[in-house]
């Protein structure tokens, strides 16, 4: 295990922790969601036409006439 992950995964427990103590009601299924939530990978979907979003379009060139 990396210890980035590790760091993680302790950050996690600590921040449930802190709601035990505090009295905020959690349950196991919640936990668990949790958990899985963060071990999951997470993936950014862009489309095309988003690649550009200056206001200016590019401007064309000699070979883009032709």
């Amino acid at each position: 295990m990396s210890i980035r992950k590790s760091l993680r995964t302790i950050l996690a427990c600590m921040v449930l922790q802190v709601g035990v103590l505090s009295g905020v009601p959690m349950r196991p299924e919640q936990v668990r969601e949790l958990m899985f939530q963060l071990g999951t990978p997470k993936l950014a979907h862009t489309s095309p036409d988003e690649r550009h979003s200056c206001d200016d379009p590019p401007e064309s060139t000699e070979a883009d006439t032709d």
